[in-house]
């Protein structure tokens, strides 16, 4: 498995559409029209086509927060706080999309992996559909940094998962 696990929230379908269409309008504008048309449209661009996330680099033991546009990732890598559990939590994702005069909002299931450090800090380091990927990389992550899993997939029934997950069978077997 990969040393660096990435997540970043995804950038919904007509935003992508919309932002390449910015961005063409923007390399008219610097062609044909003026500079400043083509930096207003650029930056509209980048806007709509921005997400955040986060990564962890479990050789070195980093983290960094990430701004990303087109798959250019920027933040500053800074040394990861002690770490004292992840978490697999399911939950859902709202993504909103709004006009003039209506809005609607879209939600979809996902399974957020969250590193927990001093008592209750948190930050989502993993996102995913799928439950077997989840505990896997929930797995690789724990054994790297020497930490417990918490299963929180069942809303109200937490619990602690054994370092040794059965990923042949794709049982769980949780500690007493």
């Amino acid at each position: 498995m990969d040393s660096i696990i990435r997540y970043t929230r995804k950038v919904p379908t007509w935003k992508v559409i919309l932002g390449f269409a910015l961005v063409f309008m923007s390399i008219y504008g610097f062609i044909f029209v003026s500079v400043f048309n083509g930096i207003i449209f650029i930056i509209l661009a980048f806007l709509l086509m921005k997400t955040e996330g986060s990564e962890i680099d479990l050789e070195s033991k980093t983290y960094r927060k990430i701004q990303s546009f087109l798959g250019i990732r920027i933040g500053k890598w800074q040394p990861l706080p002690q770490a004292e559990y992840i978490s697999v939590f399911a939950t859902t994702e709202d993504i909103t999309v709004r006009a003039i005069s209506a809005q609607t909002t879209n939600t979809r299931d996902i399974i957020l992996l969250n590193l927990f450090y001093d008592r209750n800090k948190k930050f989502p380091v993993y996102a995913t559909n799928n439950l077997k990927d989840a505990f896997d990389v929930a797995s690789h992550i724990a054994d790297a940094l020497l930490i417990d899993v918490l299963d929180a997939t069942k809303k109200g029934d937490y619990q602690w998962v054994d370092k040794n997950i059965l990923r042949d069978e794709g049982k769980i077997v949780y500690v007493e």
